[in-house]
């Protein structure tokens, strides 16, 4: 039997837009309650409806908190109380958004007009 020689490797170019992926992005608001002389004390929770609203209308969807309690669930602190929530990445051309708890009650928490830094790391007074 004839030895065959084997094949030379074939490289296959790929255009460079098509191998290039995006690095998971996420956003990052820290929330502080301020102390309140006439309560030492409150009780908190956070709805799955809360996102960063980009001024073009896009809402990025909320991926994770911590110090605080998820609806319908209650978390007693005293206050001050910070707590962190995580959302998905803002789009590269958002500049300014809000942070809105859309809640079918009163109480739900708004902070508008909060601006875009390069860090994608926010603090912000709800």
């Amino acid at each position: 039997m004839p030895l065959i020689a084997p094949a030379e490797p074939r490289i296959a170019v790929v255009p460079k837009e098509l191998t290039r992926t995006d690095e998971e992005k996420q956003t990052i608001v820290h929330c502080a309650l301020p102390r309140q002389a006439e309560m030492p004390w409150i009780l908190i929770r956070i709805w799955p409806t809360t996102f960063l609203v980009q001024e073009d209308g896009t809402r990025k969807k909320m991926l994770w908190f911590e110090q605080i309690a998820p609806f319908p669930h209650w978390l007693p602190v005293t206050i001050p109380h910070t707590f962190t929530l995580i959302f998905e990445g803002l789009d590269r051309g958002c500049s300014v958004f809000d942070l809105v708890e859309e809640i079918p009650e009163e109480g739900g928490f708004k902070v508008k007009g909060i601006r875009r830094n390069e860090q994608d790391v926010y603090r912000v007074q709800v």
